[in-house]
């Protein structure tokens, strides 16, 4: 079956940074609106949902708190929508603070732009996450290198894991897990590959998400059955 599209707002962004992003929009079937200024945005946002709104930090005409209230007001259209502020390296810190605040993500303009759809993606599609802290040895290979470590999970959920390890593996690393749960005889191996870093000052955990992959033998049952006897 073929997937729905979905609407996106960019709001605050220059021609040419617009056209990179209706790209990347495009491969995972989003409608890419524009509009130019804060304050343009929320005329467009007072008429019209958008299941998610992507702005560009700061805002040259309107405060980004500002608007983000007005998003996020009881009578708008997109006070559920998916909004990620992307901002400058620089600037990081101060557009996080702002996560909870009426916006859900941020993604830096110099790294990892490129990321925007799958975090509009995981937004849309966040899996319950259950606080296990469990033992992982976790294997990266790179290039020739292979580094064995083990590490703690500060979460799980069914698409991926929190796990407290080098916070510099860059997006896109692949590798294998062997997952000591709680209640298991033998571990719970597979194979992840890291889609975010996280944000220490915010979150308190230096450490990376991963999204699973695939599970060796009869690993995706015992840990979908394990996770349900977390929520039970």
């Amino acid at each position: 079956m073929e997937t729905a599209q979905r609407s996106a707002l960019v709001v605050g962004a220059d021609a040419d940074l617009f056209e990179r992003l209706g790209t990347l929009l495009r491969v995972t079937r989003f409608f890419a609106d524009y509009a130019e200024t804060g304050e343009s945005a929320l005329e467009s946002i007072a008429a019209l949902p958008f299941d998610a709104i992507v702005v560009a930090y700061p805002l040259r005409d309107i405060l980004v708190p500002v608007f983000l209230d007005a998003v996020r007001a009881a009578d708008s259209p997109c006070r559920r929508s998916a909004v990620v502020l992307l901002a400058p390296a620089d600037l990081q810190g101060e557009a996080e603070a702002l996560v909870g605040r009426g916006a859900n993500r941020v993604v830096t303009l110099d790294d990892h732009i490129d990321q925007l759809p799958h975090v509009l993606l995981r937004l849309f599609e966040v899996s319950p996450r259950y606080p296990v802290r469990a033992v992982s040895r976790v294997t990266v290979q790179s290039g020739l290198v292979t580094r064995l470590t083990l590490c703690q999970t500060e979460n799980l959920s069914t698409s991926g894991m929190l796990i407290r390890t080098d916070p510099s593996l860059p997006i896109g690393t692949q590798l294998s897990f062997a997952l000591a749960l709680p209640g298991e005889r033998k571990p719970v191996c597979g194979s992840a590959v890291v889609v975010r870093r996280t944000t220490p000052q915010r979150e308190k955990v230096s450490g990376v998400g991963v999204r699973i992959a695939s599970f060796d033998d009869d690993g995706k049952a015992r840990y979908e059955a394990r996770l349900a006897s977390f929520g039970s």
